[in-house]
């Protein structure tokens, strides 16, 4: 773990946060490779923004990367995803993934179905 990231967390990133540069650049610091993983239950969309977004659908999964991250590295990513915010349009949900074979747990932002508005469900 780097400077200034904090215990070892998992971070499932479905969207944006999968780029190595946009997370590091976010964070301020190196993070070691990421694992793949799926979310499973969860459906990937695009708001009307076009922006990625997940929603809960049973039957439906999410492939994305698992980060290790540490508490400081999720308030920026808070701020970032603005799940800070009064009506936060994606909130930071614990959830767990399956990476490899194995269950993990791990935060992802979850779109707030009363703020996002979906376009249409991501190829």
């Amino acid at each position: 773990m780097g400077v200034g990231g904090g215990a070892g967390l998992k971070l499932f990133a479905y969207g944006t946060l999968r780029r190595r540069g946009r997370l590091e650049a976010l964070i301020g610091r190196r993070l070691g490779d990421p694992e793949p993983a799926v979310l499973e239950g969860y459906r990937l969309f695009e708001t009307e923004d076009g922006y990625p977004v997940i929603l809960p659908e049973p039957g439906s999964s999410v492939a994305g990367l698992l980060w290790d991250v540490g508490d400081t590295d999720l308030r920026f990513v808070d701020h970032y995803e603005g799940s800070d915010e009064r009506r936060p349009p994606w909130v930071r949900t614990r959830l767990v993934v399956r990476v490899d074979g194995r269950e993990e747990p791990a935060w992802v932002y979850v779109g707030n179905p009363d703020v996002v508005r979906i376009r249409e469900p991501a190829p």
